[in-house]
Parts: structure tokens; sequence; C-alpha cells
């Protein structure tokens, strides 16, 4: 029998490497597919650096594949792109879809981010262009990101090591500019017409798991927290979130 084909999408400063954790407990399953976004990777970035330019892609992807209702499991950013993508091309994709670590703000916590990235971009226009590349992809940055989004200090040295080498490969600064200002600027939306699962943790310092949850409530969906595990559950909780996600598929 052939597999049910599953695209993982990962997110911000990630390449398709941080999902393949996830991937292999799958693959016995699923046909496994994990692209990278344009601009991340080895992909090159498009001209249309919006949602509308992602949906395009993510179109076209599945168009050029010949693929048939795939599902689709969208990883932070990724859920922006996943979500709003399906706002545009509901009947491309499987009835089931699964966000994980998904992105979602109060007004007041939408202000914030917002005034957040007005600093990100002018701290950035601030360097000289390759400068800002250079940023981008650092050592650095890298490990302050995974510091403030891994909650389970146990694997803090193992997730500082892969998220370094899994994250930062941007096509330019420019990119990396776009994938942020969607990534602060844009939340997940809960497509209509179609089974929705959440997959998040508890201490998870972009979305409070409360908010999830009060989303999952009010339109009644399937969701799962995992406790003691922050935003990067795709390094925290990687054979946990595979069996969720097998489980809600095949049910």
């Amino acid at each position: 029998m052939k597999k049910p084909t599953l695209i993982l999408i990962h997110g911000f400063r990630g390449t398709h490497k941080g999902l393949l954790s996830i991937a292999e407990y799958l693959r016995d399953d699923f046909n496994v597919l994990t692209p990278d976004i344009p601009g991340s990777g080895s992909n090159p970035e498009l001209d249309n650096k919006t949602l509308d330019g992602y949906a395009e892609w993510f179109h076209n992807y599945i168009k050029e594949k010949k693929l048939k209702k795939p599902y689709v499991v969208g990883h932070s950013m990724g859920s922006i792109i996943v979500s709003h993508y399906i706002q545009k091309y509901p009947n491309d994709v499987a009835d089931k879809v699964i966000f994980m670590s998904p992105v979602f703000r109060t007004e007041r916590g939408q202000r914030k981010s917002n005034v957040l990235y007005g600093f990100v971009n002018g701290g950035m226009h601030l360097l000289p262009t390759k400068q800002r590349y250079k940023f981008a992809g650092s050592k650095f940055l890298s490990f302050a990101i995974s510091h403030f989004l891994t909650a389970d200090k146990s694997q803090q040295k193992r997730i500082d090591a892969l998220h370094f080498e899994n994250s930062g490969n941007f096509s330019s600064a420019a990119s990396f500019m776009a994938d942020c200002s969607i990534s602060m600027h844009e939340q997940t939306i809960i497509p209509e017409d179609k089974n929705v699962m959440l997959c998040y943790g508890q201490k998870d310092r972009l979305t409070n798991y409360k908010l999830t949850e009060k989303v999952a409530a009010k339109y009644s969906l399937d969701h799962h927290r995992f406790d003691g595990a922050g935003h990067l559950i795709n390094y925290e909780r990687a054979e946990q979130v595979a069996n969720e996600i097998r489980r809600f598929l095949t049910k």
C-alpha cells in the first residue's frame, strides 16, 4: 500500500534539518518531505518575500511534485505560512492539519511584538549589509535564541549544537528580515473546514500555553501540551511529537 505524504515546514531561522528528527520517527508510516522554505538552507530566496509569495511557492511545490492532498505540518513560523497558504488554497491539502508551536498573540502581545520588530529592524540597518548577513547566521544569535526558546535545560547543550548547525542559513539579510517580519507581525490562523491539531510546550516563551489552549477550546481543536518543554519541541520532544502526529493522522 502506498504511504500517505506528509510535508513538514520549518520555522524562522531554521532549515529542514531541524525537523529531520521528527521525520525519522514517521517514515515507516508516511512519505515524509521536509523542504527548506525559500531563502533558507538550499532553497533560493523569492522576489516576493511575503506570505502571499510563500503561499505561491508552496502551491507550486505541491503541484510540481504531483502530490494529491498531502498532510501538512508547520512549526512556529511554518505554522503561519501553512495556515495562510490554506486560506488561499484549501483544496491542495488533506483535511487534517497540524501546527507545532503555533504563534498566537493577544492585542497587547501583538503591540509588543511590533515594537520589538522595530528595534530589530533599526538595529540591523545600523550594520553594513555584509555585517547584517553575518549577524543573521552568527553563533551568538543562534546561542541567544536557543537559550531563550529551550525550556528543558537538561538538553541545553545538545540543543545549542543542533540549533547552530540547523539554523541561520539565509540567502541574504533581506530574507532574514522578511522572515523576521512575518514571524513578528503575523499569526497562525485556524483554517475553516479543516481538522486541526495543536502541539505546544507548556513553557513556550513565544506563545503562552494558556492562550493556545483558549484557541483550542474556542475552535474545539485536538491539542497536546508537552509539559516541561518550550518552543523547540522539535528538539526537546521529537519522538513524543511524532507519536502525537501519528495518532492524530491515523485515528
